[in-house]
């Protein structure tokens, strides 16, 4: 019987092939678990997760002691996300949308006074403009490395719109949620 091989004495090419039957051992058993996947064609969109916003936008009118709106979002949106957060001392209603052209587009309604937008979903965002729509003027919070956020002062409610979509998306959420009237509310 052979004696094994003190290990002073091992070298590269016995650490080599150590290595290759571990990778294997590691690939069979993530195979297995379905956590890899082979694209030689790069990586794939996924579907988009299903979420009935007018339900939750129902539902947050029904909880929250300020107006919710309900707007009707342009056809090839995809409702996507939704929650109720603390926000500036307040609470917030928040549903999100991927639009036609696969970006994000978010719609928040708070009570919260409009400067305490400048820090939603991070900040700072100490630039501000008004950019007109459907004859209401929209505040418009930008800042460095953050996403710009739109906001509409409707006296008892606050509506943002934020988002990585374009001016466009923007634009056509700011109009369809201004001229969308509030839900009813009760508990």
């Amino acid at each position: 019987m052979a004696e094994a091989k003190p290990r002073i004495l091992q070298g590269n090419r016995d650490m080599f092939w150590s290595v290759v039957v571990l990778m294997a051992i590691i690939g069979i058993f993530a195979g297995v678990a379905g956590q890899c996947t082979f694209s030689p064609s790069g990586p794939q969109q996924g579907a988009i997760p299903q979420f009935d916003a007018d339900a939750s936008l129902r539902q947050d009118a029904r909880g929250l002691d300020f107006p919710i709106r309900s707007p009707e979002v342009p056809e090839g949106w995809t409702s996507n996300s939704g929650r109720v957060e603390a926000f500036a001392g307040t609470t917030s209603s928040h549903v999100g949308w991927v639009t036609g052209e696969r970006s994000f587009v978010e719609l928040v309604q708070s009570d919260a006074p409009e400067d305490a937008f400048r820090s939603l979903n991070g900040g700072p965002r100490p630039g501000r403009t008004i950019i007109p729509i459907g004859g209401r003027e929209w505040t418009v919070l930008t800042g460095d490395d953050v996403r710009p956020v739109w906001v509409l002062d409707l006296d008892d409610v606050r509506v943002a719109v934020t988002g990585s979509a374009t001016t466009s998306d923007f634009e056509a959420l700011a109009a369809a949620v201004q001229v969308a009237e509030p839900l009813p509310r009760g508990r």
